[in-house]
């Protein structure tokens, strides 16, 4: 039924169309918010991430974290390890390729939660300083390691730009001269024909290459905005006590996991690459010396079989090392007996 204002006019006639089919014209109206402010809470209501679940570990890297070497996503796991008051302990990532597919797919690359939240914390405050502090020469520094060219290279583009513009404009009247003497007579058509594609080669070389530095120099550009909003964002962060998914989905685009690596002196090291968004890498590589919170030992007991006092390697542990060996020994020769008993009985 027509819908009708109630003075006895004639109905109106409402038409419904879906969204796909709707003339969007922006700019209409000022936005109460920033287009980068809308953007980021867009991110942030259609990020995945995983509910905390009966472990209470909030895993905000989801979506963001992948293998450095096969591009796959890391899942986060058990540590497998008796229980931690604090859930994240208990938690390390691992490729997913790896998880799914074995070696044939990719190395482990296994990192504790706990490491990767540290390591990306301290990142995001040392960069956070920076703005909090108007460092002006270090936010330069980085618009130069992020732009293709220096502002130097920049200057010098600008003044080639000026002088090829300058140029263009002299082949536009050296071809109207060129013309009005055609029409005139003064010179043959073979000549014009010449002359012609002579400057014409030349208007094509000038174009090409203004048009290359135009593109170099909103690069340039691009990428100086990029760092100044960047460390606007990120000031807001310069007193974060932990991370959030929030600051998470924020600020990172990625981060990609190395694997572990052993050095000369025996400890192991490994690399994460933060991917900001905005700029992209700000350092080239964050290195995490891998910890062990499992290996921490575990109060002394009592040896189920001489009664001894011993330290427990895990919390599984019944026997001091002499026992447990010989237990073990006397095991594997019961049962080699059981089976060989077995196999005369079914011959």
């Amino acid at each position: 039924m027509p819908f009708t204002d109630g003075t006895g006019q004639p109905p109106i006639n409402i038409i419904y169309q879906s969204s796909e089919e709707w003339e969007v014209i922006p700019n209409t109206h000022e936005g109460i918010v920033t287009q980068a402010q809308f953007d980021t809470v867009q991110r942030l209501m259609t990020s995945r991430r995983r509910d905390k679940g009966g472990s209470g570990f909030d895993n905000i890297f989801s979506g963001i974290l992948k293998c450095a070497d096969c591009g796959y996503a890391m899942r986060a796991m058990s540590a497998n390890r008796r229980k931690r008051p604090d859930p994240i302990d208990c938690v390390q990532y691992m490729c997913n390729n790896y998880g799914t597919n074995g070696t044939g797919g990719c190395s482990a690359h296994t990192i504790e939660a706990r490491d990767l939240f540290d390591a990306v914390l301290a990142d995001i405050r040392h960069y956070a300083r920076l703005a909090v502090e108007g460092d002006e020469k270090r936010v330069r520094q980085l618009q130069q390691q992020l732009s293709s060219i220096g502002a130097t290279e920049q200057k010098a583009l600008e003044r080639e730009k000026r002088k090829l513009s300058k140029r263009l404009g002299e082949l536009d009247k050296l071809f109207s001269a060129l013309y009005e003497d055609k029409v005139m007579e003064r010179i043959t058509e073979r000549n014009f024909d010449m002359v012609s594609r002579k400057y014409e080669t030349e208007q094509a070389q000038l174009s090409a290459r203004i048009e290359e530095i135009n593109a170099s120099l909103a690069e340039k550009e691009t990428s100086d905005n990029g760092v100044t909003d960047f460390f606007s964002l990120i000031a807001g962060y310069a007193d974060a006590a932990e991370l959030s998914a929030a600051m998470v989905n924020a600020l990172i685009e990625k981060i990609t996991v190395g694997e572990r690596v052993q050095k000369e002196d025996g400890t192991m090291e490994q690399t994460i690459k933060i991917y900001y968004k905005f700029v992209g890498v700000l350092s080239n590589e964050l290195h995490i010396r891998p910890t062990k919170r499992y290996a921490a030992p575990l109060s002394p007991r009592r040896c189920q079989c001489c009664g001894m006092e011993f330290t427990p390697g895990s919390a599984a542990a019944k026997y001091c090392k002499p026992c447990a060996q010989r237990i073990r020994t006397r095991q594997s020769t019961e049962s080699t007996r059981r089976r060989r008993a077995a196999a005369r009985k079914a011959a």
